[in-house]
């Protein structure tokens, strides 16, 4: 029995089928996947971290793969790497959310009857004409996810802009949404249900989370991106190209003049894009 440690820093059985389901739906070949999962078995020691584990069947995946198939056991870690500002990921969303059928503001200062809040995502939907505020709780560490103080904190503040709504300060606002890049506590997931609250997450709801509204039309952020260093994702995200799509949708010449990124790095990138969109 070998134990490792996972990213809330408890200890837990190395359990090989984990890795060999996370291969199978990324992509893999089932023979490829049986073959990581035992490479990795052979790798794991008492007390590695689940974050070792991931960067051994990464790894694995670079060899046996294609890069689409990688991009899509990265996806949590690249939208982890949007930024520690929060901003990008709130740029993601609206990038998604506008590929499912939603107009979309982000950032938009509004008054409630109380006090003015700082909105950071107004979703309409088109066929619906419905207006949610989203409110977006971005987090940098797998281990942590976003408990009951965020949603009741969320659900206060939809309150006081429907009555200001009421008095004439500000817009309708129909729904109450709050999306992260993490997983949701449950008593978080228990109060939203009894107050009709949308939450948007990692896994979360069943059927519409945000790694499968991103996987399924493919709109993978520019982190998933295996060659892009630091400084040209601060470039790209200064240019608000947010997501791979967007690298393939303009040509090399535009994005140069937008991003500064030297011509050589530019083209890798574009062609690394290009492949893991057409997986």
């Amino acid at each position: 029995m070998t134990w490792i440690v996972n990213a809330t820093g408890d200890r837990e059985e190395f359990d090989a089928s984990k890795v060999f389901r996370t291969c199978m739906r990324a992509g893999a070949e089932k023979e490829i996947s049986e073959r990581i999962a035992a490479e990795v078995t052979s790798q794991v020691r008492d007390g590695m971290s689940t974050r070792r584990i991931l960067k051994i069947t990464l790894r694995l995946l670079e060899r046996f793969e294609d890069p689409h198939v990688v991009a899509k056991y990265d996806l949590k870690g690249a939208i982890m790497r949007l930024g520690p500002a929060g901003f990008p990921f709130e740029t993601f969303l609206a990038e998604v959310l506008e590929a499912y059928g939603y107009t979309v503001k982000f950032r938009q200062i509004v008054r409630g009857a109380c006090i003015t809040h700082e909105v950071d995502v107004i979703a309409t939907e088109k066929k619906s004409g419905q207006t949610a505020m989203i409110e977006c709780k971005y987090r940098n560490a797998s281990g942590d996810y976003v408990g009951i103080k965020d949603v009741l904190y969320t659900y206060a503040r939809f309150l006081d802009l429907q009555d200001g709504c009421k008095a004439g300060k500000c817009e309708r606002f129909d729904q109450v949404w709050l999306a992260t890049n993490t997983k949701f506590s449950s008593d978080s997931i228990e109060y939203a249900m009894c107050k009709g609250m949308r939450l948007l997450g990692w896994r979360y709801p069943k059927g519409g989370s945000i790694e499968e509204m991103t996987e399924a039309k493919k709109l993978y952020p520019i982190t998933i991106l295996r060659g892009l260093d630091s400084a040209s994702q601060k470039r790209l995200s200064a240019a608000n190209l947010v997501l791979c799509k967007d690298l393939i949708e303009r040509n090399e010449e535009e994005l140069r003049s937008a991003t500064g990124i030297p011509s050589r790095q530019l083209s890798l990138l574009v062609e690394e894009a290009r492949i893991i969109l057409r997986g």
